[in-house]
């Protein structure tokens, strides 16, 4: 799912710019205010292969007791100067940057009550985050189920806040061979341009696609616009996606279709379209969902890139991060992000929210993931979550990571 291109693109994909140092980020909604590092010391150019140790170092790490990565708040990872940080706030929210017209919202919207409420709740999170960090916004719809189950899971396995957003990408092995934007970039240029693009399955894996600002006007989308229907990719069959996610979780593979059945049951009672799944769609008819992507600037270049409709590299935005530190309109212009699970599911580094065209499910989502968390919950012993939760990290465990169940310590 997320936002797709249709139209040809002129310019051919380079190759990308050095990154900058990676961190793992734990989701956590509901934290307040706003923290800065000051360093006296200044930076000097780390190697590539400091930075791949430090990237995997700093990925599994433990959590703290409040939800930090220790490496990070030791001050391995070089973050904004506090100067930086107001002059980020002077700018603003993002969406308002270079006197951006609001009109869109406006044009689109107008008449949708609920969906007006939904920017505004998007635009005070904007005012509120935008000295650290940078946002980005993932426009989907039929992936929506996969997404909260990939929620659910982590929420059970990992501490992830499940009731605050939802969580594009679970299977952290799948990132071995693509773990950052640098890599993306690479593999795209030499094996995804000539092969599906961005919509190539090895791409998909790792990649959503995002706009970066909610009057986006283009290319090819525009955020207020595509709110209600969301953009999904139709050539995916959603239950093998499901089935797989279910079976890594090791439930007995002929007990899967059952638990298949059972999510997409309550799915139909909380309002989430699944008409691909086999299920009933919405009501309401408005299947889209939005997701709001808060990323730590000084992370910004390790996981996101600017992009051409389908996915190419757009040269004269990068570095991204200087884009996204700007004080431009960010009218128009895509990017894609690599959604690794060990960043979007900690809090220091990645923090979302989601609304959902349909006010039924929008308003009933906490309480579905809840019911979801528990059927989960249900799948087996501490054994068996400690194999699901092994599997699904893709090898050793990190050393914060426990048996019980995760949601009450999150």
């Amino acid at each position: 799912g997320g936002t797709s291109s249709r139209t040809k693109v002129g310019k051919s994909a380079t190759s990308s710019r050095a990154v900058a140092t990676s961190s793992s980020s734990r989701f956590e909604g509901t934290s307040t205010g706003l923290t800065s590092q000051t360093s006296s010391m200044p930076r000097r150019p780390i190697s590539k292969l400091e930075r791949e140790r430090r990237r995997l170092r700093l990925l599994d790490a433990p959590v703290g007791e409040d939800g930090n990565n220790v490496e990070h708040m030791q001050g391995r990872l070089p973050t904004l100067s506090q100067e930086e940080v107001e002059e980020q706030v002077r700018f603003g929210p993002q969406s308002k940057r270079g006197n951006a017209s609001q009109h869109p919202i406006g044009k689109y919207l107008s008449d949708n009550e609920h969906a007006r409420s939904c920017f505004d709740m998007f635009a005070k999170n904007e005012q509120r985050y935008c000295g650290e960090w940078a946002v980005f916004y993932h426009s989907y719809s039929f992936a929506a189920l996969i997404y909260e189950v990939h929620a659910a899971v982590a929420s059970v396995l990992f501490r992830f806040r499940s009731q605050y957003a939802a969580l594009p990408r679970i299977l952290v092995h799948e990132f071995h061979d693509i773990p950052d934007a640098t890599t993306l970039i690479q593999r795209f240029n030499s094996e995804f341009a000539e092969n599906k693009r961005d919509h190539n399955p090895a791409f998909r894996k790792v990649g959503i696609s995002a706009m970066s600002s909610l009057v986006s006007t283009g290319p090819e989308a525009c955020t207020a616009r595509v709110f209600v229907s969301g953009y999904s990719c139709k050539d995916i069959q959603f239950n093998n996606v499901l089935e797989r996610v279910l079976e890594a979780l090791h439930v007995p593979k002929e007990k899967v279709p059952s638990l298949a059945t059972k999510i997409i049951k309550l799915s139909e009672k909380h309002g989430l379209d699944v008409s691909q799944f086999g299920g009933k769609p919405c009501k309401s008819q408005k299947a889209g969902h939005l997701l709001q992507i808060f990323i730590k600037r000084h992370l910004v270049d390790e996981i996101v890139y600017a992009a051409e409709p389908y996915g190419p590299l757009d040269v004269e935005r990068m570095p991204v991060s200087k884009w996204a530190n700007s004080n431009t309109s960010f009218s128009r212009g895509q990017v894609r992000i690599v959604a690794h699970p060990k960043l979007f599911m900690q809090a220091n580094c990645v923090r979302m929210h989601v609304a959902s065209a349909d006010p039924t499910f929008h308003n009933s989502r906490k309480k579905f993931q809840e019911e979801l968390c528990a059927l989960i919950t249900e799948l087996g012993t501490r054994d068996s979550r400690e194999s699901a939760a092994t599997c699904i990290w893709g090898g050793t465990l990190p050393s914060w990571w426990c048996s019980e169940d995760q949601r009450q310590v999150a």
